[in-house]
């Protein structure tokens, strides 16, 4: 008897740099360890999920090989997304945000430009470059999302100038007036002598997952315990677990009990504790005393602990969170299946 065969769920992820390094900590917090030999591999497996198969390419690339059905998710930026959206009628963003890579596309002028502060400038400027018969030059790789931000804006007399390069120094270098460009922190722009301007930003981009809309259609028919919605959930479990710590604090069988607690409840609640819970506990001699758990953020419990124990905690104890999931919290398998239930039927898949 043969063993029927079942189709690989395809997952592309960047090669390398800070979007294969955050999606593959995700993966492996989550429970999906990409079992990858060196950074010359170009496919791999996920430990305890013969399902899946990894592959490795340009982010670039990613966004076409789901359009075109290849692999089934792929993790990108969604800067490069946004600028293919328009040819990218099968792809479905599945998560908007993992959570990293977070940066702006932005337009960047010259610091000597004191005149020009707001992007609405730019249309008194590219107004007075045609009229003396000058061009207006912006360099950009995101043609697509530069052109429909400047129509937005009624910005319509410039050209486009397409570079792989580094944009930043073609003000100087007399190759554009301006640019359109990734930044994170701004600290490029203004080693070159750039800064962005009021209104000028044209999208807030990070690390994306997305899909193949018809393929995801067909995994998401397996039901919430099929592997897309496994994978999913997990990773939704680790994404809200994401700064958190599970808070235990015991109190002395000394201090009085409930109101004890509940006193500590109340401090907890107003440092933007979470999920807080009361109980009571018995210590190693039947000692009755009390307990209070919550959710507290990591970077507040030092400054909560001695707080604490003046109100009489015996312990705290603050331990790291791998997943956490709320009756009421958001089921991005669950949405997903909405979103291809509704494409599935204007497309016909």
């Amino acid at each position: 008897m043969t063993t029927p065969t079942i189709d690989p769920i395809r997952l592309a992820v960047p090669s390398k740099g800070h979007l294969y390094e955050g999606v593959v900590e995700i993966l492996k917090t989550a429970g999906y360890k990409v079992r990858r030999a060196s950074d010359r591999q170009y496919e791999a497996t996920i430990a305890g999920h013969p399902r899946f198969h990894v592959v490795f390419m340009r982010p670039t690339d990613i966004v076409t090989q789901v359009e075109e059905g290849r692999c089934h998710l792929g993790v990108t930026g969604m800067d490069l997304f946004a600028e293919r959206a328009a040819e990218s009628a099968k792809t479905t963003v599945v998560v908007p945000d993992l959570g990293y890579g977070g940066c702006r596309l932005v337009v960047a002028v010259p610091e000597s430009w004191i005149d020009v502060s707001h992007i609405i400038d730019l249309v008194d400027l590219t107004a007075e470059f045609k009229a003396s018969g000058k061009t207006f030059r912006v360099s950009t790789k995101y043609s697509a999302l530069t052109q429909a931000y400047f129509r937005k804006w009624g910005i319509y007399y410039y050209q486009l100038i397409d570079s792989d390069g580094a944009l930043e120094l073609h003000p100087s270098l007399g190759i554009a007036d301006v640019i359109v460009d990734l930044t994170s922190s701004g600290t490029t722009l203004k080693d070159n002598r750039l800064r962005e301007i009021e209104g000028g930003t044209v999208l807030d981009s990070a690390s994306c997952l997305i899909g193949h809309a018809p393929g995801l259609a067909a995994l998401a028919a397996e039901g919430e315990t099929g592997p897309l919605a496994l994978l999913l959930d997990a990773m939704d479990g680790v994404r809200a677990s994401e700064g958190w710590l599970h808070l235990e604090v015991v109190g002395s069988p000394a201090a009085p009990g409930p109101e004890t607690a509940a006193t500590v409840a109340a401090y907890l609640r107003d440092q933007g504790a979470q999920h807080i819970a009361r109980g009571e506990v018995w210590d190693d001699q039947s000692a009755p005393g009390w307990r209070v758990t919550a959710l507290v953020a990591a970077k507040r419990l030092t400054a909560c602990q001695r707080r604490l124990f003046e109100l009489g905690a015996n312990r705290v104890v603050g331990l790291p969170t791998r997943f956490v999931f709320d009756r009421d919290g958001h089921s991005t398998f669950d949405s997903l299946k909405a979103r291809l239930l509704e494409l599935g039927e204007r497309a016909g898949y």
